[in-house]
């Protein structure tokens, strides 16, 4: 696609979206279009797949041109955007879905998402919790609802979210599904977040986990090791190979 023509339909799409999250009538649509728009939205599936964000793009763009009135195109168009951390048209894409179909769970947790991003922690909460009651067996919406908890301090309450994520789907933690973003870097949780990410999940018996956002809080400049090594949820893990590992890599030693 040429750079003008994919210009146009930025311009184009935005033109559509610019109409806010109100109630949006689903006009018809030839038949023709509408099957070339789930045509172009598979191969923007399968670029997204393939890490190529911008690819995908310019394929959901032409599909939400190809039918306006697609829900389904515009969460993707929205979750591209976000992964391409342009937020404000982001946030109008998945506005248009919601007017669209304010059934589509999937739309409120994407909105979620780009709230996380925007550092609107109440918001995205819920977000998560509407996502939550239009779909209540998604595994991916009690974790973003943990992560969005514990990034407003609530960690008991992103302890609870996660243990129901593991309750619908036990793998979900170590699942490529589970929706995880590179924020801009003000939306990065401190040292004290991180650590206390770890600890919630020591306490779901995450060893992974904890060890990934113990990494990241020594990353981000925490140094109280002696809190480490005291912690009580750490001690489950405390014979663990890679938890050992992970102490003498750090030089945390008692």
């Amino acid at each position: 696609m040429k750079v003008r023509t994919a210009i146009t339909l930025v311009a184009a799409v935005l033109a559509l979206v610019d109409c806010g999250p109100a109630r949006i009538e689903k006009l018809p649509v030839p038949r023709e279009q509408e099957i070339k728009a789930i045509r172009l939205m598979a191969e923007g599936d399968e670029l997204l797949q393939e890490g190529k964000d911008h690819l995908a793009l310019l394929k959901y763009l032409e599909a939400a041109e190809a039918n306006p009135y697609h829900e389904v195109i515009f969460n993707k168009l929205a979750v591209t955007y976000s992964r391409l951390h342009m937020f404000y048209q982001a946030r109008q894409a998945v506005e248009r879905s919601i007017g669209l179909e304010p059934g589509y769970s999937y739309a409120y947790n994407t909105k979620g998402i780009i709230d996380i991003a925007e550092l609107r922690y109440g918001d995205a909460t819920g977000a998560f919790h509407r996502a939550i009651r239009l779909k209540p067996e998604v595994a991916n919406f009690y974790v973003n609802l943990g992560y969005a908890e514990m990034q407003r301090g609530h960690y008991e309450a992103g302890l609870e979210a996660y243990r129901r994520a593991l309750e619908i789907d036990p793998e979900i933690l170590r699942s490529k599904s589970a929706i995880e973003l590179s924020f801009p870097s003000e939306a990065e949780p401190s040292p004290d977040q991180y650590y206390e990410m770890a600890k919630v999940f020591a306490d779901l018996g995450s060893l992974d986990y904890c060890i990934k956002y113990l990494g990241q809080a020594i990353s981000a400049g925490f140094r109280d090791f002696a809190r480490i090594l005291n912690e009580e949820a750490f001690q489950k893990f405390r014979n663990e190979d890679d938890f050992v590992r992970f102490l003498q890599i750090y030089g945390i030693t008692s």
